[in-house]
């Protein structure tokens, strides 16, 4: 009886685990660099996925103080109603009950658009269609233009392409007047989460604490888990293998010297994963 009333228990716990709410993908520009470019947390088919603008801004500069760190900052938004935007692609595959996060400044001595929505497409459509609930009007502040776990329609559920992009609306800055070639926008804390569709037991084979330390690392970093490593290589943002390793045991250590800077991501293979598990790098 006591055996049947712990599977039962289990059997729940895991039903409870599945409906929460899971990290997708985020971009929160912790290191100031152009690798930041690269979501840095979400689920391994989104960690390669990458924020650009279109329409035709200046480049993105990752330099510039966000939030709470950096952010993504960008100019040449003049003219651009309709048409200059923000955008990411993600992978939604198995999950709904989506929910999108961000903020956005527009001000100082260089004020961008003021006026802005958020749009998204599945990689299928050809026309983008609003988001619910995503009106913003953007100033030079971080509380004004933010999103905060707003929903995201039933048609962007379970979706293996998925782009989103902020749109400005009009061509007027935060001070109310034409937006000029100089006029700043920064994006920050993009986060997208949602739910397992699978509500069955999931399977626990593959889930394991892995960690990798000091991230960002310069010489070299060591790679933490709770069940033993057989191999691991490291691959560069072309998807090339840059570098293998067969050292065993449950820490191990590699010299990325050698490494020219920039993201890698970090292929680990455990004892008991089924498939590896992958971990973004930042080589300094």
């Amino acid at each position: 009886m006591k055996q049947i009333f712990t599977i039962v228990f289990l059997f729940f716990l895991c039903m409870s685990a599945s409906q929460s709410q899971v990290l997708l993908a985020q971009w929160t520009f912790p290191t100031g660099n152009p690798g930041d470019s690269i979501a840095d947390g979400g689920i391994a088919a989104n960690l390669n996925k990458a924020i650009h603008t279109e329409g035709g801004t200046s480049a993105i500069d990752f330099s510039k103080n966000g939030f709470t760190t950096k952010a993504a900052q960008a100019t040449e938004w003049n003219d651009g109603a309709d048409l200059k935007c923000w955008i990411v692609e993600i992978t939604t595959t198995n999950y709904h009950h989506l929910t999108i996060s961000s903020k956005q400044q527009s001000g100082g001595n260089n004020p961008g658009p003021r006026d802005w929505k958020v749009q998204y497409r599945p990689a299928v459509a050809s026309f983008w269609t609003d988001v619910p609930n995503t009106t913003l009007e953007v100033q030079n502040d971080w509380t004004t233009g933010v999103l905060d776990s707003i929903e995201l329609p039933e048609e962007c559920k379970n979706q293996s392409s998925l782009f989103i992009r902020w749109v400005m609306t009009s061509n007027t800055n935060s001070s109310g007047d034409p937006v000029a070639a100089t006029g700043i926008n920064k994006i920050d804390d993009i986060i997208f989460t949602g739910k397992l569709i699978n509500t069955a037991i999931p399977d626990t084979g593959n889930i394991h604490l892995v960690t990798l330390y000091p991230n960002p690392c310069n010489t070299r970093f060591s790679i933490k888990s709770d069940s033993e490593i057989s191999r691991l290589s490291i691959i560069d943002a072309r998807g090339r293998v840059v570098m293998t390793s067969s050292l065993q045991g449950k820490e191990v250590s590699l010299d990325v010297t050698d490494l020219p800077s920039g993201v890698y991501w970090v292929r680990i293979s455990t004892l008991h994963s089924k498939q590896p598990i992958t971990r973004k790098l930042l080589v300094q």
